[in-house]
């Protein structure tokens, strides 16, 4: 028991560190974001709380150019200014905004972003302790195959969470009577929308997120699926 004493008190400080960290974010992003109200989106919103068993679903705007839509730890979900922009300039319709908050919703109901904050202290603790063994025969060059092999374990999560939540959201939207088209749409649409750079980057075998085609295919897969059932 006392040895295993290190390990446990390195994987506490790790929970303590990034729930902290987590804090200091949501703190962050509440002061650089707005409640959103928008008469079209509220309709949805209510259409989806309706679908979901809740009483409403509460979003707010980020102050960032890049689109994008997240949820945190803290149970807020968060759609940036330069998502909201393309749906005023008509680019994105409601029904496609509509499914990122489903898949955000997926993301908290489904407890991936609770579940992130353990994650990725194991993680951090993984890597301090696979470096330091594989460091005794191979020197720093262990300090980064361990960061390597924990960041591609961590990917792997993390692209697992993305499916679960896409399905939730297909069934959300379906049971909500918005159908599923529109949540395919709108990830296809993330090719002309998001930098190929950036979308270079979600899309690599390290990346957090799958590739938008094997997304897109099983949301319309899970639509043929479900059928009619999942309808209000």
């Amino acid at each position: 028991m006392i040895k295993l004493l290190p390990l446990l008190l390195l994987i506490i400080a790790g929970l303590a560190i990034f729930r902290y960290n987590v804090w200091r974010m949501g703190r962050s992003l509440r002061r650089q974001s707005r409640p959103l109200h928008h008469d079209q989106l509220d309709q949805i919103l209510g259409q989806l709380a309706s679908a979901a068993g809740i009483d409403d679903i509460k979003v707010r705007l980020l102050d960032n150019p890049m689109p994008n839509g997240m949820a945190t730890p803290e149970g807020e979900i968060y759609l940036t200014r330069g998502l909201f922009r393309h749906f005023q300039s008509g680019k994105i319709s409601v029904h496609e905004l509509g499914s990122v908050v489903a898949h955000e919703l997926g993301h908290l109901a489904l407890g991936h972003t609770r579940r992130r904050i353990i994650d990725m202290a194991g993680a951090q603790t993984a890597q301090i302790v696979l470096g330091g063994i594989l460091a005794r025969f191979v020197g720093i060059l262990g300090w980064y195959a361990s960061q390597f092999l924990v960041s591609l374990f961590i990917a792997r999560i993390s692209r697992g969470d993305e499916f679960e939540a896409d399905a939730y959201a297909t069934a959300l939207m379906m049971r909500a009577g918005l159908g599923a088209e529109p949540q395919a749409q709108m990830l296809e649409k993330l090719e002309q929308i998001l930098p190929h750079n950036l979308l270079a980057q979600q899309t690599s075998w390290l990346a957090s997120h799958p590739p938008v085609a094997d997304r897109t295919a099983a949301i319309r897969a899970n639509a043929a699926r479900w059928g009619g059932r999942l309808h209000a």
